[in-house]
């Protein structure tokens, strides 16, 4: 462990326990005792912690209360010492660990490392059920608390659960618009509807007058949808009769032609479209036609997964997937260290995408 990553270990468990022996510390994360009192002093210097003989307490009070949900302390003299072993775990419950997920689940690890901690993933297949045993099963198998992204947004059965659960949760990526009841929950996702904005303010920037949005059915497309209609109002784009859903269990293609060929129809010169998977697919439809990008059709990809790597590199709207991540679990952690006295109100947030600009988008 550098010298950041020990100290905000013992500021984790300061947070946690209210207070930190420097003897035990030492032998838990088989260092020096002089390193930890130099790294105690440090931080007392800074105001973060108080120093008492043998180790710290936290600035606040001292040990705090009792919680239901706060992880016992770790002793390196108790049965059976572990080198390092986690002040707390999490799980986290994700539908698909291959697509869009994986930088979030790594902004999530990296966080909860950093605070010396450990995550365990379970896996829904946006199957719902399965969903539900998975969040059991992280429950039953001792997780101080849980990152939980649900297989679609109205998921009331998981929410409810959710809400019943004896650990903190923190819902990723997901809105709690479609059930106002699990509102009590907190929260942390990416605002899809800023990110349609971006892409129709770029459009208009370019001198794009009318416009269309092509979208496979996600939770993520009803909020695209809410953003791109309210930004084309308000930058004077038309999009009449061109926000087209794709069904992506039959004859993607045939429905690929005629969304490019309702675009055109319209006369519209430039599309929205989710996800990356799809506009590849859409850009070499495209092309096929006949078509010139940007020339004929300027193009934007939401996700901005694999949007570099087709047949014209996309400009793309990028949700900031490690952030979200980061940031959930700092989140939680809050969560199983606050206290009775010092309770968190339900957190709700939202983090803004980037835009990244390439060859796939020029003035009409």
């Amino acid at each position: 462990m550098d010298l950041s990553q020990r100290q905000e270990r013992i500021l984790a468990e300061l947070r946690l326990h209210g207070s930190l022996s420097a003897t035990d510390f030492a032998e838990r994360m088989q260092i020096s005792a002089m390193t930890v009192r130099r790294d105690l002093g440090e931080l007392a210097e800074q105001g973060l912690l108080r120093r008492v003989h043998g180790g710290a307490v936290a600035v606040e009070s001292g040990a705090p209360p009792a919680s239901t949900h706060r992880p016992p302390p770790r002793s390196a003299t108790g049965p059976i010492p572990v080198f390092d072993e986690p002040l707390f775990t999490f799980g986290f419950v994700v539908p698909d660990p291959h697509y869009y997920f994986p930088p979030i689940v790594a902004g999530a690890v990296e966080r909860v490392q950093a605070l010396g901690g450990r995550l365990v993933l379970g896996i829904s297949d946006y199957d719902a059920e399965k969903e539900r045993h998975q969040i059991d099963r992280l429950i039953q198998a001792g997780v101080d608390g849980l990152l939980v992204t649900s297989s679609v947004s109205d998921a009331v059965p998981t929410f409810e659960q959710l809400l019943d659960s004896p650990v903190p949760v923190v819902v990723v990526e997901r809105s709690l618009d479609e059930v106002p009841t699990a509102s009590a929950l907190d929260v942390v996702r990416t605002d899809h509807a800023a990110g349609a904005t971006m892409a129709v303010r770029l459009f208009a920037a370019l001198g794009h007058t009318r416009a269309g949005l092509v979208a496979f059915h996600s939770p993520t497309t009803p909020h695209l949808e809410a953003g791109f209609e309210r930004a084309a109002r308000y930058f004077g784009v038309d999009i009449s009769d061109a926000v087209i859903h794709i069904d992506e269990h039959t004859a993607v293609r045939e429905q690929t032609v005629a969304a490019i060929e309702r675009c055109r129809a319209t006369g519209a010169t430039a599309v929205l479209v989710h996800s990356d998977r799809y506009a590849v697919e859409f850009v070499e439809t495209a092309l096929g036609m006949g078509l010139s990008i940007p020339g004929d059709l300027s193009i934007v990809s939401y996700d901005d997964e694999l949007a570099a790597l087709a047949a014209v590199p996309l400009t793309a709207v990028g949700p900031p997937k490690r952030d979200v991540g980061w940031m959930a679990a700092g989140m939680l952690f809050d969560r199983i260290s606050s206290t009775p006295e010092r309770a968190l109100a339900s957190r709700h947030v939202a983090l803004r995408p980037n835009l990244v600009s390439r060859l796939s988008t020029a003035a009409p």
